[in-house]
């Protein structure tokens, strides 16, 4: 009925009726080359009212006046041949059985069926190209083209339907500034081919030679289907170029991530070979869902995406827990803004530090956390080197009061996040981070479950090498790297933050989880990739200096600890190591007490670092500050001197 109330459906209706009467009257002046009798024109006419009733009412079935006519598409012209059958068929009912089709022509039958397909459907091509009639597509219609002006020559990398609806849209759409040469075929199977007219050039080892003779500027990727190290090496072998790159985003990422534009900027996560994060997230909304959570250091970047993950949730109560206030303020704010009309979380932002007992215990005791996550730490590696006191006060003398504190309330569960420098430490902040977690495994009591979780560096966090690389490259370089060889783990901070809580979920107290980082990565590569994706040129465009190892920085870093071995979870990306390194609590605590000692006397440098070592027998502390150009891999398979890391 709403489409019958609308005038432009009766408009096309009454131009369909008028191709109805033209395609019939047509098949019978083609069947009979129009020698028409007075008898064929009295049979056209008694039947062309039954004809013209049974093929609109197949067009009505078939929903062929429910498509806006400007986007017709191949579904329209399906449902027009649908029609055009269905309706044909039943007008053969319609004579086989008032007049059992004697004295009427087949051949008419089947011309007309043929003509009125070609006639409904070029009429609706024809209304689509008149609402594209700016478009580079009605160019394809005359024999010369209009010259475009301003417009980037592209490349797109794909052959898939993703690039096909790419390219469309970049036609159909006057105001996007690209002009599409061609497509690569990355597995060059369809070299020479053409998709709308658009030329199928070559492989992706042609991309060199092709972006030089064509003056490409960007190349477009829409494959779903390619690897993040097909997109390295495309990026790679195009890296003097200096062209840019773009991705169509996944579906996932316009589902759950927000991606809305039918093209982003590369992602250094785009190019990291990662399988990826397939969890069961309703067991963290049935233990999170209606509790009250408390989460330290959520201004951070772990802690930050915390508390965003765990309000999706519903917990009663999000606690906050930050010592810098503009942090704090921030993700409170943006925590409010997200906040449904039907939300019950009570947000609570605290200005709180963890080394404080006192102000810790006023915030258990008016709020009584069920769940803790411990993110707050120094994580700094160079500048802990120059102030060992206060990341021991920090990293474990917090951790200490915080875990005792979860005990004497009755928290639930507790969960400490670690890090990789926490595996055979070279750096005061590794050294302590490891302490924290013998803390957090020693301390039992009230029925508190405590579950440390280990993973590496994460893309993005505050204090990370991208950032660092970013801002030089926007400033024009040079991008400082550490060593030539230098490799850390990476993962992105949402993904790390779902494991943690898949982790914490599952833990049943005393285990210390080790998240799937996936391969190493190089970080001399990384910055190089990433002065690629800006459209520059490494070493030519901006320089990459090497400046050598920062004091506490390792060449690699490791997951697991000597003595440590790892059972599987049900979960992939989530190992439990199930043997630990025996923690003598004696010694544990009476170094925590020396700590506190220590830190009333201004002068603790030297006997904090001889307590580390003492309780940390792996901490061997370097102090590298000079680039040393024949250093070579200290665990490499080929010195059997050396240990070797684990992985899994």
């Amino acid at each position: 009925m709403k489409i019958l109330r609308k005038g432009n459906f009766w408009i096309i209706f009454l131009f369909d009726i008028i191709i109805l009467i033209t395609c019939y009257y047509g098949a019978y002046w083609l069947r009979f080359e129009g020698n028409l009798d007075v008898q064929l024109q009295v049979q056209f006419l008694y039947t062309l009212l039954p004809l013209l009733i049974a093929q609109q009412s197949s067009f009505f079935i078939f929903d062929v006046y429910r498509g806006m006519w400007r986007y017709a598409g191949i579904r329209d012209l399906i449902n027009i041949v649908k029609g055009t059958v269905c309706g044909t068929f039943i007008f053969i009912i319609y004579l086989v059985l008032l007049y059992h089709f004697i004295g009427f022509s087949r051949g008419v039958i089947l011309i007309n069926m043929l003509m009125t397909i070609i006639g409904i459907g070029g009429s609706r091509l024809i209304i689509r190209l008149y609402y594209q009639k700016d478009s580079a597509f009605v160019d394809e219609l005359v024999f010369w083209r209009r010259s475009i002006r301003n417009r980037k020559n592209i490349l797109i990398l794909g052959t898939s339907p993703q690039a096909e609806r790419l390219m469309r849209e970049i036609h159909e759409n006057n105001k996007i500034n690209y002009k599409v040469i061609g497509f690569i075929d990355m597995w060059n199977v369809h070299k020479g081919m053409k998709i709308h007219g658009v030329p199928i050039l070559g492989s992706v080892m042609d991309l060199p030679r092709l972006v030089m003779y064509y003056n490409i500027e960007d190349i477009l990727i829409a494959d779903s289907n390619l690897k993040a190290h097909d997109i390295s090496r495309v990026i790679e072998m195009c890296g003097d170029c200096g062209i840019r790159f773009k991705i169509v985003p996944s579906p996932f990422e316009r589902m759950l991530q927000g991606e809305s534009d039918n093209l982003r900027d590369i992602k250094l996560e785009d190019l990291m070979d990662r399988e990826p994060v397939q969890l069961d997230m309703e067991i963290v909304k049935s233990e999170i869902e209606g509790q009250t959570v408390l989460i330290t250091g959520a201004g951070g970047s772990i802690g930050s995406e915390l508390s965003r993950q765990i309000f999706r949730y519903n917990p009663a109560k999000l606690i906050l827990i930050d010592n810098s206030e503009t942090p704090l303020y921030q993700i409170d704010m943006e925590l409010n803004t997200l906040r449904a009309t039907d939300c019950v979380t009570e947000i609570v932002p605290c200005i709180g530090d963890v080394r404080s007992r006192r102000s810790l215990e006023r915030i258990f005791r008016k709020y009584k956390p069920r769940y803790v996550y411990h993110a707050a730490a120094y994580k700094h590696v160079p500048m802990m080197e120059l102030s060992p006191v206060d990341a021991i006060n920090n990293n474990i003398i917090g951790t200490f009061k915080l875990a005792t504190l979860s005990c004497k309330y009755h928290v639930k569960k507790f969960v400490l996040i670690s890090t990789d420098k926490a595996v055979r430490p070279t750096s005061v902040m590794g050294a302590t981070k490891r302490v924290a977690e013998l803390v957090v495994q020693a301390i039992t009591g009230n029925g508190t479950r405590f579950v440390v979780v280990r993973f590496g560096n994460v893309l993005g966090s505050n204090g990370s090498v991208v950032p660092l690389f970013q801002k030089q490259i926007a400033s024009g370089g040079p991008v400082t790297v550490t060593h030539p060889e230098v490799t850390r783990y990476f993962m992105t901070i949402p993904e790390a933050v779902m494991l943690v809580l898949q982790a914490g979920a599952i833990g049943k107290g005393g285990e210390l989880f080790l998240l799937d980082m996936g391969k190493p990565v190089k970080i001399d590569g990384l910055a190089r990739n990433m002065i690629r994706l800006s459209g520059l040129v490494p070493d030519k465009d901006i320089k990459v200096e090497y400046i050598g190892l920062r004091p506490g920085e390792k060449l690699y870093e490791e997951l697991l600890i000597d003595g440590e071995d790892i059972i599987d979870t049900p979960y992939e990306k989530i190992k439990v190591c199930n043997t630990y390194s025996r923690i003598d609590e004696k010694e544990l605590f009476e170094g925590i007490e020396h700590f506190s000692l220590l830190l009333k006397n201004s002068e603790g440098f030297d006997a904090a670092l001889k307590i580390l070592e003492r309780l940390v027998p792996d901490f061997k502390r370097e102090v590298t500050s000079v680039l040393r150009t024949n250093i070579t891999n200290p665990y490499s398979p080929g010195d059997p001197t050396k240990a070797q890391p684990k992985e899994y």
